[in-house]
């Protein structure tokens, strides 16, 4: 749509004036205020919230004013001069070009302010710093749901710092949107499992939906999450119906969702990147995705090539290793890949503390069921993603949710010894 557009169009926005550089700085206020608001309204988290702010800030500036960040071109151009495109004609133009649920849709969303106040890229990433604020603090309001208030603590520094994080919240891309959203599934999901109340599951669909706006294969998760809730209500079901006692909300909400799953089964439901459900599953649609996507300096190694569907069985799981923890020692080829295998380390660690903390989180049904939506985002990334240079921008992703996995095994790193190193891991449910 914009792609032709995009290569010849006159860049030279990206040098500072003042007039963007005023709105720009108007943003960065408002969202000073937001932050404000939080530790107003959530003490325990002020630090937290405005060290994120601060480090998000600092970022942004050096990337804007003295040097290019990582991954801050490319797509990143994209998008922003697809929205200054979408915006020309006005705010009701920009409203009524709406692209649904396409690639298109980030774009879209920035060209309502710039329709409005004009084309500043600090606007534009201090929208982003909004969502990367609000993945902090959902993260640590999570992880205080589920392992208490001292590991929450923890877990909000480790977001307020974590490098890939702080990053994405400043680039103009897609992930930070998506790792909010996705919070807001898992918000819903753990809500809903305590309670049993319909609509905290509800809320977490439309975590799952929204998420998909930023990135279409994501809706997969919701589709797990429907399917576990249609196996949870069809035994409430038939276990009042052997009582005498038929449970006719959960019979309606069986029929429902079953209608939902078929059509998607049936290949009548068409989710971005994947297609529809027989387009997922297709040998063919596998082999050619990775076919066109290997290639480049930052490319898996040859033998991770999908050729039959015995490979499948075996090949998907070692794409889905490479996907998280890629690039390798073998694979560094120059100094950048240095830098990714450095971020490809910090999530084999991360891994590692899930895996010992595996028995907790197995033990929770909320914390179960999101990490087998977790493994399945990491099946079908395995597949999608064929370069070690996307792998450490699409895995940013789901490092919430692996931070919130392994939670109570991450060091305090007190700043005076104490014999009690791991205070709070009690909290464990």
């Amino acid at each position: 749509m914009f792609k032709s557009e995009i290569k010849n169009y006159n860049l030279d926005i990206f040098i500072p004036n003042l007039v963007s550089d005023f709105i720009g700085f108007a943003s960065i206020s408002l969202v000073f205020f937001l932050t404000l608001l939080i530790a107003i309204k959530w003490p325990a988290v002020s630090k937290i919230i405005f060290a994120s702010f601060v480090v998000r800030v600092l970022v942004m500036l050096i990337g804007y004013y003295f040097f290019h960040l990582p991954d801050s071109t490319d797509d990143a151009i994209g998008f922003e001069v697809g929205a200054w495109i979408m915006s020309q004609e006005g705010f009701f133009d920009a409203i009524k070009s709406f692209p649904g649920m396409n690639s298109f849709f980030y774009s879209w969303i920035i060209s309502i302010p710039y329709s409005l106040f004009g084309r500043s890229i600090l606007m534009m990433q201090s929208v982003g710093i909004v969502f990367g604020l609000g993945s902090v603090f959902l993260g640590w309001y999570i992880s205080r749901k589920v392992w208490g208030n001292i590991i929450a603590n923890r877990v909000g520094w480790v977001l307020a710092f974590f490098p890939s994080l702080v990053l994405y919240s400043v680039l103009t891309l897609r992930e930070v949107y998506a790792s909010f959203f996705l919070l807001v599934a898992i918000y819903g999901i753990i809500n809903w499992v305590e309670t049993a109340k319909y609509r905290y599951f509800i809320s977490g669909i439309l975590g799952f939906i929204a998420a998909g706006f930023f990135h279409g294969a994501l809706l997969i998760g919701g589709i797990i999450l429907l399917i576990i809730f249609t196996y949870s209500n069809y035994k409430i079901f038939f276990r009042s119906y052997f009582n005498n006692r038929l449970h006719y909300k959960s019979f309606m909400v069986v029929i429902l969702s079953s209608f939902i799953l078929a059509t998607y089964f049936s290949g009548k439901i068409y989710i971005q990147y994947l297609g529809d459900f027989k387009t997922t599953i297709s040998m063919e649609r596998i082999m050619s995705t990775i076919n066109v996507r290997m290639k480049g300096e930052a490319s898996y190694p040859e033998w991770t090539r999908i050729n039959s569907p015995v490979e499948v069985v075996y090949k998907i799981p070692v794409r889905s290793v490479y996907f998280l923890f890629s690039p390798f020692p073998w694979d560094i080829k120059k100094f950048s890949h240095i830098m990714g295998a450095i971020d490809g380390l910090i999530y084999l660690i991360l891994v590692y503390f899930i895996f010992c903390n595996r028995k907790a989180i197995w033990n929770d049904p909320a914390l179960r069921i999101i990490l087998l939506i977790l493994f399945c985002y990491l099946l079908i990334w395995g597949v999608g993603i064929s370069n070690f240079g996307a792998a450490s921008r699409h895995r940013s992703k789901f490092v919430i949710e692996l931070i919130i996995l392994s939670a109570p095994l991450i060091p305090r790193f007190p700043l005076k010894k104490t014999k009690n190193y791991f205070r709070g891991i009690t909290n464990l449910k």
